[in-house]
């Protein structure tokens, strides 16, 4: 099974609750990816395919969440592979900290409600 398929199963397996909250972290962790796109100290873009790129991902992420909590049949096993399978190997880099990050936040939130 590939990483973004393991990933995907992890997901899925959790609790609706750890769902949307590790989709939520996700979407933070997304928009300071996006920030990579920035031109340092300026209003402009360096990268604005990347971020382009980025948003789109965002959007499914925001949509998979919304989905959860309105109880809606859910596609969280294809957000991994949106986040995780990436061409681009310096994206995939990028997209692979957003994701780690994520679990990492999760699993604090987690341990300090528990």
């Amino acid at each position: 099974m590939a990483p973004h398929e393991l990933e995907g199963e992890w997901l899925a397996a959790l609790p609706t609750q750890k769902k949307m909250l590790f989709l939520a972290s996700l979407s933070h962790e997304l928009t300071i990816a996006g920030r990579s796109s920035y031109k340092p100290q300026t209003e402009e873009l360096e990268k604005p395919s990347r971020l382009r790129r980025i948003n789109e991902i965002q959007h499914r992420v925001a949509s998979c969440l919304c989905q959860l909590i309105t109880g809606q049949m859910s596609f969280e096993k294809s957000i991994a592979h949106w986040v995780l399978q990436q061409d681009d190997e310096e994206f995939a880099d990028l997209l692979s900290w957003s994701w780690e990050h994520a679990k990492e936040r999760t699993a604090k939130w987690d341990q300090a409600a528990g």
